[in-house]
């Protein structure tokens, strides 16, 4: 039996973060707190504490949308305190090591490790050795299985709970799909607990057969599915399910828009209003794991989104608005609702901020609705610079409506375009990598009927890694000679053009599908990779692959499996467990299609 006072006991260290932390780091002001907007309520009078963690640096978790939410939805229920805390950066980490700081929260100087719940956002896969960091820092060991009372119920949540094996050992539960309600049953859950004083074990059974969309590890054993093949998962218990669904907030407005962010002391990457006008995309790219998972779409009406935009403006003082989704481009009453932003905010100075665009019939008509929208660079996202490639990933976007887009973008004042696109997909040929070239040619021209003048390109070049989820996940991901490959071709044909292109690091993209497709196996290469010294991965500076090859080679792990080979379509999968709203027949369909539109009897060649 566990004895509840566990769960009070909790250590203030602030006069130690003012007096030893803060002199010692370069950029102070990032671990300052008392941000504008924070809610500041006591965790050690509160029945249950939350600690949502962000696990990459405060310049960007300040800036993350999905965490604010969560943030004041729990900190708006009765005995709840949720504080927040982020991944230091390496001089703090090394200074925080040196002093004996722990990890603490950001608002209450509370120490992370004696939170009741600690929620890590898992965004990206280059984050999950600031998880390790951040739960080392707290003294809160790093595998659920070494856990004792008193240690906080470890939670994660966001895209990589859509395919959490490679991370179970480190995760006491997952979340997968919309947090706000799972979250909410989960705190329930534990305040129950407390009352009874239930042990640890207990209330982890509670929380796997009582909160819809959590996935508990520590009841689920791994099988082996055969030779060569990443294995999945099956129950160990009849009382707990043996799939899990993505949890689906069935209305957007059942989750209010953040009225009142936090205004950051230090410069976070984004500091604007953001209102998250659409949840869910309706294009069904086969590549596209946020766009299989996020379903169905659910939208704010035109009339809550400005008036959640006039209280942000007001409760901030941000000059510029950020319209959120997936796809702004295809939220139905966007012609009104850029209308009313600009009615309302043009007289105010505050510009409109649409990142999402897509290049449309609807795209042409845009530009003139609004001078107030901000015009720094408009963003195609062609994907491939074939026609053949761009219908086999389903990619609904023809070469004629980017030409038309972007005049009229030139006309409308825009005068830099950046085009995104995925080398390595299945079926890809020489010709098709020159086709990205071409392609980008035919954009910079366009701008000749315009000014005539040449438009310049910058193309920005990632390497497929097929998702879960999605009809992509049987294929196999090329490997690093094709991409380099690929590489030195497009540097090449490029040379004296007005074409600019960037490359996603070869490296850091094999890694991150290692990550994503792997099963449990992988955590402990991942442990390993962290003791290497592996840190801040997301980050130019810190990026060392190094240590990763080498935890490679300590571990005895062959990427091989589940990165570069193909699986034979319906095989069980180290995410197979988690139920997202695209079903498996759906999936193998799309999979087909996939094939007969590269015609399977044209192999992929590689690019001379």
């Amino acid at each position: 039996m566990r004895r509840a006072i566990e769960f009070y006991a909790m250590r203030t260290i602030g006069q130690t973060v003012s007096e030893k932390l803060l002199p010692r780091v370069r950029r102070p002001g990032q671990y300052v707190g008392l941000e504008h907007n924070a809610c500041r309520k006591d965790p050690q009078a509160a029945s249950v504490s939350v600690c949502m963690a962000f696990p990459d640096a405060y310049s960007i978790g300040i800036s993350h949308l999905g965490s604010q939410l969560l943030y004041r939805m729990l900190n708006g229920m009765d005995g709840v305190a949720c504080d927040r805390t982020y991944c230091p950066l390496l001089d703090a980490e090394q200074a925080m090591r040196v002093e004996g700081i722990p990890l603490f929260g950001w608002e209450s100087r509370c120490a992370v490790g004696d939170f009741d719940i600690l929620g890590f956002s898992l965004t990206y896969e280059l984050c999950i050795t600031n998880v390790l960091t951040m739960l080392d820092l707290a003294g809160v060991p790093l595998r659920s299985a070494d856990r004792v009372p008193g240690n906080p119920i470890v939670v994660g949540g966001d895209a990589l709970a859509d395919s959490p094996e490679p991370l179970a050992d480190f995760f006491d539960v997952f979340i997968s799909g919309d947090g706000e309600e799972p979250l909410a049953k989960m705190v329930e859950i534990v305040a129950q607990a407390k009352k009874i004083g239930i042990g640890r074990h207990d209330l982890l059974l509670e929380i796997a057969k009582n909160v819809p969309s959590a996935y508990v590890p520590m009841f689920y054993s791994p099988i082996q599915n055969g030779p060569h093949l990443p294995s999945s998962v099956m129950p160990l218990r009849d009382d707990v399910p043996a799939s899990i669904r993505r949890a689906c907030l069935r209305n957007l407005a059942d989750s209010p828009a953040v009225i009142t962010p936090l205004v950051p002391l230090a410069q976070g990457i984004h500091e604007r209003v953001v209102v998250e006008i659409m949840r869910g995309c309706p294009n069904a790219c086969r590549f596209c794991q946020a766009g299989a998972t996020r379903l169905p779409i659910r939208r704010r009406s035109v009339e809550e989104i400005v008036q959640a935009a006039k209280a942000a403006i007001a409760a901030t003082g941000f000059s510029e608005i950020g319209l959120l989704s997936l796809s702004t481009s295809d939220y139905p009453d966007l012609e009104e609702l850029i209308h009313r932003l600009s009615a309302e905010f043009t007289p105010k100075h505050v510009s409109i901020s649409l990142p999402s665009l897509r290049v449309s019939s609807q795209l042409k008509l845009l530009p003139a609705l609004t001078s107030e929208v901000r015009k720094g660079g408009l963003t195609i996202a062609a994907e491939a610079g074939s026609r053949r490639l761009r219908e086999a990933i389903r990619k609904e976007i023809t070469e004629q409506d980017m030409i038309e887009g972007v005049k009229s973008a030139y006309r409308a004042g825009w005068r830099s375009v950046k085009v995104y696109f995925l080398a390595g997909l299945p079926g890809e040929t020489p010709a098709d990598i020159d086709e990205i070239f071409k392609l980008c040619l035919r954009l910079a021209d366009a701008r000749r009927e315009v000014d005539g003048h040449r438009g310049s390109i910058s193309a920005s070049v990632s390497w497929l890694v097929p998702k879960p989820h999605t009809p992509m996940q049987w294929f196999g991901m090329k490997n690093a000679e094709y991409m380099l490959t690929v590489r030195k071709r497009l540097v090449e044909i490029s040379r004296g053009s007005p074409v600019n292109f960037r490359f996603h690091r070869v490296e850091r993209s094999l890694l991150e599908g290692l990550l994503c497709r792997g099963d449990r196996s992988v955590g402990r290469t991942i442990e390993q990779a962290w003791r290497n010294g592996a840190r801040l991965d997301a980050w130019d500076e810190h990026w060392d692959y190094s240590k990763w090859a080498t935890a490679f080679e300590q571990t005895g792990l062959d990427v091989v499996p589940y990165v570069h080979r193909e699986l034979p379509p319906g095989a069980a999968l180290p995410w197979s467990h988690i139920i997202s709203p695209r079903g498996l027949d759906f999936l193998k369909a799309e999979h087909q299609r996939i094939i007969a539109a590269i015609n399977p009897d044209n192999s992929a060649g590689t690019p001379e």
